[in-house]
């Protein structure tokens, strides 16, 4: 097998067909298998889809179990965000509340009512048979509801405070609420159980007010039917930045603590990448190996261990490595393993990456673009470890020069806000704070590895993106300088 015919899968866990032939089940995906947790969340390519993935086929095969995936489109997510209506005084968070209740209980008897077969109680059965029916099998889809229960409260009402103290009752009848709980309590005393998977809700959102409270009104309802029902299972897979900004706007961010955090260290990521060249050589043939890997890459990478080596070039996140072994292998027309393709894929893949990061925070930054523009054109060659002092000049530099009118960099550039600047940068993950440990020990602290207060004494940017910036990094060695790229 040639290293350029192996297929990494896809980057998208709802395309990638083979994704649970080389499922890599970590402790949290069983805490999520027991119900532990309602919400996940992860950055962009932790792999949060693949998890909803396999908990929905394992779900699946249990007995009187009912499986619902709700994944929101961009253009449905947009079409509320774009509502007039909804956008000049009806979009808070209580009626997001009410229109995802209503959602939710009808997406689950539309499940139970086409799937089942007269097992539970015969009157609620029968209703959730009929709304299967009147659906075509499924509920309709989020805009629908929601402009159902809008039409409803625009023809007694002009805006939601016109309802004062009735306007929780009031959003519960318009929405039927109690009519479908009703039914799905009924439904699970007889044993069904339902499973909630709610995924992409980044699709469409832009960190406006109203995105975020449809967001805080889903957690809401989750957190109220959680309650419903101990054979309701709800569980929602959320951006880690997302879900950072939503617990600051909220006055009940501590219903919202317990959530399960994606993080991959280094071994699991390895045992990914291994699970994936096994399954193609069981495609091609051939035999699993224990190890794999060896097949693939290199045992080292100039001076360092290729594990190592890979691993320090990600974010911490699979479809980082993923990607960075799609470009080596795409380039190695032969079945042996090379030093020199690895190293050269290096160029491609930070570049790629650089792009990903500024599309992963265009909602938060919008036009980060334009910053590592400038930098890759007036910091050329420039180091990646920096002291304060330097770092401190070339922020300077950046607010004073990229011209980028949006509405968190010209706040930064008009009170010439040098820490407000590298705190941005330390969020993305683009530079971590070098720590100066005891007895000569040292490391660098990046963002997705926890919860750090950098100091930035000194820093560097991080190993995904040396190349993309065209850093350098001069190393002193007896009396001769040695310029490696970074």
């Amino acid at each position: 097998m040639k290293l350029s015919e192996i297929n990494w899968g896809d980057d998208s866990a709802e395309k990638d067909p083979h994704l649970l032939h080389y499922f890599i089940q970590s402790d949290a995906f069983q805490r999520l298998r027991q119900k532990q947790k309602n919400i996940v969340i992860g950055r962009k390519g932790a792999g949060k889809s693949a998890v909803r993935k396999k908990l929905e086929q394992d779900f699946a095969e249990e007995p009187n179990t009912h499986v619902v995936n709700l994944s929101p489109k961009f253009n449905a997510i947009r079409n509320i965000l774009n509502d007039k209506d909804i956008s000049g005084g009806f979009g808070q968070e209580i009626f997001f509340q009410h229109t995802w209740l209503r959602q939710i209980l009808l997406d689950c008897l539309c499940r139970v009512g086409h799937e089942a077969k007269g097992k539970y109680a015969k009157e609620s059965l029968e209703f959730a048979r009929q709304v299967s029916i009147q659906l075509n099998r499924t509920s309709k889809d989020l805009v629908e509801n929601i402009a159902d229960v809008l039409s409803k409260l625009k023809a007694k009402v002009g805006e939601l405070g016109e309802l004062g103290l009735a306007l929780e009752k009031e959003l519960r009848n318009v929405a039927d609420v109690d009519a479908l709980e009703h039914h799905i309590r009924a439904i699970t005393a007889e044993g069904a159980n339902f499973i909630v998977l709610i995924d992409d809700l980044d699709l469409g959102w832009n960190n406006s007010e109203t995105a975020n409270n449809l967001l805080l009104g889903l957690l809401s309802a989750v957190n109220y039917l959680s309650g419903l029902s101990r054979n309701m299972y709800l569980c929602v897979f959320l951006r880690e930045d997302v879900y950072t900004i939503l617990i600051t706007k909220t006055q009940h961010s501590d219903k919202y603590r317990n959530v399960e955090r994606i993080r991959w260290e280094k071994p699991d990521l390895m045992s990914m990448l291994a699970a994936r060249i096994n399954f193609n050589r069981e495609q091609h043939g051939r035999s699993k190996l224990d190890d794999p890997m060896s097949t693939v890459f290199p045992q080292t990478v100039g001076t360092h261990h290729t594990d190592n080596w890979l691993y320090e070039r990600t974010l911490g996140r699979p479809r980082e490595l993923i990607q960075l072994s799609r470009y080596y292998t795409e380039s190695v027309d032969s079945e042996n393993p090379s030093d020199e393709a690895l190293k050269a894929s290096e160029q491609g893949y930070s570049e790629w990456k650089l792009d990903d990061l500024c599309t992963e925070f265009s909602n938060q930054y919008p036009g980060l673009v334009a910053v590592f523009s400038y930098w890759k054109t007036h910091f050329f060659r420039h180091k990646y470890h920096l002291k304060r002092s330097e770092i401190e000049e070339m922020a300077l530099k950046i607010l004073a020069d990229v011209e980028l009118n949006t509405y968190w960099f010209n706040e930064l550039a008009e009170n010439i806000d040098i820490p407000k600047l590298l705190e941005v940068l330390y969020e993305i993950g683009f530079i971590g704070d070098f720590v100066l440990g005891g007895e000569g020990g040292s490391k660098t602290v990046y963002s997705y590895q926890g919860r750090h207060e950098p100091r930035f004494d000194e820093l560097q940017i991080h190993p995904c993106f040396r190349r993309a910036v065209g850093t350098v990094e001069r190393i002193r060695a007896k009396s001769q300088v040695i310029e490696s790229e970074g």
